[in-house]
């Protein structure tokens, strides 16, 4: 999992959000390690025998921009996960990249592992934005475009998400599931739109 947030570090609801997915996935006894931004040094923090969190500082700042941000930190993130992938003892089927920040990442392991993944949106540039056709936002969008272009699935929040991403960046209905925080349903959603990724990943899974 690929989040720019995740507590102690909480910005929005999305922290809240990847850590419940964690750690209702690590009951489950699914392995899971995050990547996610620190502004600390460096560190790997074993919360379960399931459930590892590796907390990245960007290597480089200040910044112009949250795209140089985003981008600067890709090589770390990308460093994190290459290093667990050649760490026999814990295997990696499947990236879940949360937002546009983490995109460029898991797009690249993608091309030099054939690591499938999803990206979950939580919003999108076009409603955060005031001017979505400013340069920044002009960027944004197209990272967000680049992840749901490259993934096997978008997960989208809601219908109405749903229909935002379909009418935003043009992308068929078929390559988005909607998982709505039920909580009788969500897990198992979420767990069954992981599996049908690795299904459409021309490996097979």
């Amino acid at each position: 999992m690929l989040t720019w947030e995740f507590p102690p570090r909480i910005v929005g609801d999305m922290a809240y959000y990847a850590e419940r997915l964690a750690e209702e996935l690590a009951r489950k006894k699914v392995d899971v390690t995050v990547v996610t931004f620190h502004e600390a040094p460096y560190a790997r923090e074993e919360v379960s025998d399931r459930l590892v969190v590796h907390r990245v500082p960007n290597p480089v700042g200040p910044h112009v921009s949250v795209v140089t941000w985003a981008l600067s930190l890709t090589a770390e993130v990308q460093r994190i996960l290459s290093n667990v992938l050649y760490d026999e003892s814990r295997r990696i089927d499947l990236v879940d990249v949360h937002e546009w920040q983490f995109v460029v990442a898991a797009v690249g392991l993608k091309k030099a592992f054939g690591l499938p993944f999803v990206i979950t949106l939580h919003s999108l540039e076009a409603q955060r934005s005031n001017d979505s056709s400013s340069p920044l936002s002009s960027c944004i969008n197209g990272l967000e475009w680049l992840g749901t272009y490259e993934c096997q699935l978008l997960i989208a929040k809601s219908p109405s998400m749903k229909s935002e991403v379909e009418r935003v960046h043009k992308l068929p209905s078929s390559k988005i599931r909607v998982v709505a925080q039920n909580p009788q349903s969500w897990l198992k959603q979420t767990l069954q739109t992981y599996q049908e990724a690795l299904r459409l990943h021309p490996s097979g899974g």
